[in-house]
C-alpha cells in the first residue's frame, strides 16, 4: 500500500484559511496598540511640559525677553514628510532649542529632543535623545493639523503658573497677548497607504484655554 507524507489539498486549503483568519483578526488589534500607545506618549509628554513650566521655572525676570524660556512642546516636520517633537526652555532666547536646554523622559533618562539633523536622508538617531519624539517613524504619524488657540502654529507653551501660550518667539519684551483665549487642539493623523496603518483613526489632544490642561477630545475614539 502506497503511503503519502505530504500534505493533501483540502488541508493545504484549511491552513491558508485559518491563517488568514488569525492575521484579520490580528491586525486591528496591532492598529489600536499603536494609537494608544501614540496618545499615551504624546500626552504624557505635553502634561510633563506644563509640569516641568510650574515646578523648574528657569525665567530670568530681568531679561526683557524672559518668556521666550517658557517650558514649551514644539514639533516640526521635516522636508521628507517625518515628524519629530522637544520639549525645551529656550534659556538662552536662541531661536533653536539645544539639547542641555530640554527636558529628560522619565522613562529612559534620554533628551526628550532631536536636532534639525535628524531630517538629514543619511541622519543617524543620537544615542543621547529618546526615541520617542519620532513620531513618524515610531507611530507612522504623517501630519498634525493644529486648530483652535494655537492655530497657525506648531508649539504650545505653559508659563510659570501653567497657563499655555502660543507664538512665544515673537516675545521682544512682557507680554500676555499669546495667551490662550481658546482651546488649543493637535489632530495626529496616521500614514493612509501602510498596510497595518491603514485602519487607524486620527486623535486630537486638546490643551484647555487658561488651565492648559491636556486631554483626549473623546469624539475620535
Amino acid at each position: 500500500m502506497r503511503q503519502y507524507n505530504g500534505f493533501s489539498m483540502i488541508e493545504l486549503v484549511f491552513v491558508i484559511v485559518v491563517i488568514g483568519i488569525l492575521a484579520s483578526a490580528s491586525i486591528p488589534q496591532l492598529n489600536r496598540d499603536l494609537r494608544q500607545e501614540a496618545i499615551s506618549s504624546i500626552v504624557s509628554s505635553l502634561r510633563q511640559t506644563q509640569q516641568l513650566a510650574l515646578n523648574d521655572s528657569k525665567h530670568d525676570f530681568n531679561d526683557p525677553q524672559w518668556q521666550k524660556s517658557y517650558w514649551k512642546w514644539r514639533y516640526t516636520v521635516c522636508k521628507k514628510g517625518d515628524i519629530f517633537y522637544i520639549v525645551t526652555s529656550n534659556t538662552d532666547n536662541r531661536t533653536n532649542a539645544d539639547r542641555e536646554e530640554s527636558a529628560i523622559d522619565p522613562s529612559n533618562y534620554k533628551y526628550i529632543y532631536q536636532s534639525n539633523y535628524i531630517c538629514r536622508e543619511d541622519a543617524k538617531e543620537n544615542i543621547l535623545d529618546s526615541p520617542k519624539v519620532l513620531i513618524t517613524k515610531r507611530f507612522a504619524i504623517t501630519s498634525i493639523d493644529s486648530k483652535g488657540g494655537c492655530d497657525g502654529f506648531q508649539h504650545v507653551a505653559f508659563d510659570n503658573l501653567g497657563r499655555p501660550h502660543s507664538g512665544i518667539d515673537g516675545y521682544s519684551q512682557p507680554d500676555y497677548r499669546f495667551l490662550l483665549k481658546d482651546d488649543c487642539s493637535f489632530t495626529f493623523n496616521f500614514e493612509k497607504d501602510g498596510f497595518f496603518t491603514s485602519d487607524i483613526k486620527p486623535f486630537t489632544i486638546i490643551i484647555e484655554a487658561i488651565t492648559g490642561r491636556v486631554s483626549i477630545e473623546r469624539k475620535n475614539d
